[in-house]
């Protein structure tokens, strides 16, 4: 008999199946993640509950992972305003009805995630008004959306009563006192008792995530009676690019766009130089903004992968039905919901060294357990505490969380600082019996850093910061740096789901804001902004399409002192977007592909690029790095007098959302000019400055080295 000891709920079931029961736990009610607060507090455990990157050091400036739990932790170092939304979108997110979801937590998320289902909505009832033209017995569709779940179940079933409906919105159900219920976003009813699922997800492709929501959904709509002949997820066609007739042929539109430049060829500045110089205007499109819903929308029946031959999703829940007893799983879950924390003892499951419970699928496509069936201890969502600020094995880049976490578990220590070598006998080896670190260039050079300045934690000079291995490479990198002018420059974008704008696809990175510092010869001190030329945009008007006047103002300012070295920080992001804007403005694409092409990446000094060049990793590292080269990290570091902390806006999402709230109008054009355009200012300006403290800082790191030598 089916009962279960405790409720599920879809979130729940969605993280114990694709990652860690664990973390489920963790996340399933704010009791539980109360007591997850204080162990880490209280430093038992270690939570890394929410991290959504394989590696840490992943990062791109227009994506930022929103670390919920840290957030939640350092609570009180947020101002009054702060605090007051921060805790506003927690609680109402602990009162969801289908559990707590921690990648919803993004206020942008929510929004994106709203306005897609509504326009998912439109276009069903499109769907219907056409069949109803057809056929004699008219049908029509209802929406729940605004109705408490009890009152949305009892009105689901009178609806189904009364069989009018072709498609029923976010209809209710339950079963087993309510232990289990869901909502369907949309609901397809048919005869007997037969019902197809539309799930709509504001996103590109389908994902895991999206098949155990929808097995969720199948297995309680079938123990409430019903037959699901199908199911598919509603997402958003990334190649539909709003009032434009362009057709994407490459793989994405970004490739399209990187086609687009290539084909215009080498841009020499002479080509160029009057138009750059003339006082060009760039006009406005008036075109109506108009959402084509059979464009936009894509019925996705194939499950998640990239798998050309993937089967169906339902196809592929019959798979795993056939390995595997949903019942026995969803008993399994409620039993470990059900245990509780007594005398302020751990639930004994929190200290397993794998992920439980968790399912996944091998290159082939068949199902198995997850992580269950790993050689290797990885559970990093729970582990004993440690301390993640201390250089150690957590630390290393490019190094999966699931590895860090094998060898934080069964080595000595986790910390660099008990080490002499990372090829101790006490370091854990790998499942072929060599070290985790034989290939690891990174570690190597984070622990050799490491090493000498707990040798010499007084004398900087004897780090390595500069990897004198390897000198030749940082001179060919700085070489580029002596030509003048120096255009450092920096970009804020803005992205929706539904295009905001004509001549834009979903997620478009929509840039509405930059800042330029040019060093025009050797004397530039960041401490003397007098010593280089400034320049900064930011749009500031709602309902009109930034990317006009930010053409026509960055390419002004980016020739003011003629044709230069132009630089950004993690280049292929800024890249991308001038790429975008010169295909869809094909008349100002000369000058934008010049600057492409002549861009350098100030982060080449950290990154490698074993691929193309063989430019190894951090030729420029320094211990307090911790790994990363995130520039809210190396540039601190470097010069620790520089920082973002009297910043209102400090982070390049908050930001992004923002700007965001600006053009939707939930931030008043007043509010606006009075409080929030200076801070955006401010931040963005910061930026470009903090790429001249970086470029000094290493410059004089190399002159001292030259001077010993």
């Amino acid at each position: 008999m089916f009962k279960l000891k405790a409720k599920v709920n879809k979130e729940t079931f969605k993280l114990s199946m694709k990652e860690c029961v664990k973390k489920a736990w963790i996340w399933d009610n704010k009791e539980n993640f109360a007591s997850a607060v204080n162990w880490k507090k209280d430093r038992i455990l270690e939570i890394d509950a929410d991290a959504n990157f394989d590696d840490e050091n992943e990062f791109s400036d227009s994506a930022e992972s929103i670390d919920i739990f840290s957030a939640y932790l350092n609570i009180e170092s947020l101002n009054e305003n702060e605090k007051e939304e921060f805790l506003k979108k927690w609680n109402s997110a602990w009162d969801s009805e289908t559990g707590f979801d921690p990648e919803l937590f993004a206020g942008e998320t929510i929004e994106d995630g709203n306005a897609f289902g509504e326009k998912v909505r439109e276009y069903f009832d499109m769907k219907n008004i056409i069949a109803n033209d057809k056929r004699s017995e008219k049908k029509s569709t209802a929406n729940l959306d605004e109705l408490k779940f009890f009152e949305a179940e009892k009105k689901t079933k009178e609806l189904l009563e009364e069989n009018k409906c072709e498609y029923i919105y976010e209809a209710a159900f339950s079963f087993d006192d309510e232990k289990i219920r869901t909502r369907c976003d949309v609901l397809k009813i048919k005869d007997n008792k037969h019902v197809e699922i539309i799930e709509a997800k504001a996103t590109t492709k389908v994902k895991a995530e999206h098949f155990f929501d929808l097995m969720y959904q199948v297995f309680v709509l079938e123990k409430c009676g019903f037959i699901v002949d199908d199911i598919c997820i509603a997402k958003i066609n990334s190649d539909y690019v709003m009032n434009s007739d362009l057709i994407i042929t490459e793989k994405t539109f970004g490739e399209q766009a990187k086609e687009f430049i290539n084909k215009l060829g080498k841009i020499k500045y002479e080509e160029i130089k009057d138009f750059v110089k003339s006082d060009f205007t760039v006009e406005y499109d008036n075109e109506p903004i108009e959402v084509d819903l059979n464009k936009l929308i894509y019925l996705d029946y194939l499950t998640y992968g990239k798998n050309a031959k993937r089967p169906t999703l339902k196809d592929d829940l019959k798979a795993f039905r056939e390995k595997f007893d949903l019942d026995q799983i969803f008993m399994n879950l409620s039993n470990h919901l059900n245990m509780k924390y007594e005398n302020g003892e751990i639930p004994e499951f929190l200290h397993n060294k794998k992920c439980t419970l968790n399912y996944n699928k091998d290159r082939a496509g068949n199902w198995d357990h997850g992580f269950n069936h790993d050689e290797y201890d990885n559970c990093f969502h729970v582990m004993n505490w440690f301390d993640k600020d201390e250089p150690g094995f957590w630390n290393i880049g490019k190094f999966k969380r699931s590895f860090k976490s094998h060898v934080i578990r069964n080595s000595k220590s986790p910390y660099f600082k008990d080490y002499e070598s990372l090829f101790e006998p006490s370091i854990v080896l790998n499942k072929k019996g060599e070290s985790f670190f034989e290939t690891n260039r990174i570690a190597k050079r984070m622990f050799e850093v490491y090493n000498l300045k707990k040798q010499y934690p007084e004398d900087e000079s004897k780090w390595r910061v500069i990897d004198l291995d390897n000198l030749e490479w940082i001179n060919n990198l700085l070489s580029v740096y002596e030509n003048y002018p120096i255009y450092m420059y920096d970009f804020e974008t803005s992205k929706w789901a539904i295009p905001r704008f004509n001549l834009v696809n979903t997620y478009y990175q929509t840039p509405f804001q930059y800042s330029i510092d040019v060093i025009v010869d050797n004397n530039y001190d960041y401490n003397k902004p007098e010593t280089m030329k400034h320049y900064s945009f930011l749009s500031n008007e709602q309902d009109t399409d930034p990317r006009i006047k930010f053409i026509e103002n960055f390419i002004k300012d980016s020739f003011k002192h003629g044709p230069g070295v132009y630089v950004a920080y993690n280049k292929s992001f800024e890249q991308g977007v001038l790429r975008k804007l010169a295909m869809m403005f094909p008349k100002y694409a000369k000058p934008l592909a010049y600057i492409i092409q002549n861009t350098v990446d100030l982060m080449d000094f950290f990154t490698s690029d074993t691929k193309v060049t063989g430019r190894p990793a951090f030729l420029i590292y320094h211990p307090y790095f911790k790994g990363s080269y995130s520039i809210k990290k190396t540039q601190p570091s470097l010069d620790p007098s520089f920082s973002y902390n009297d910043l209102v806006i400090n982070k390049g999402d908050k930001a992004s959302e923002t700007f965001r709230k600006f053009v939707d109008g939930r931030i008043p054009k007043a509010a606006w000019d009075l409080k929030v355009k200076e801070g955006m200012l401010k931040y963005c300006d910061r930026d470009t400055l903090a790429m001249v403290v970086i470029l000094k800082k290493v410059k004089e790191l190399v002159e001292a080295h030259n001077g010993k030598n």
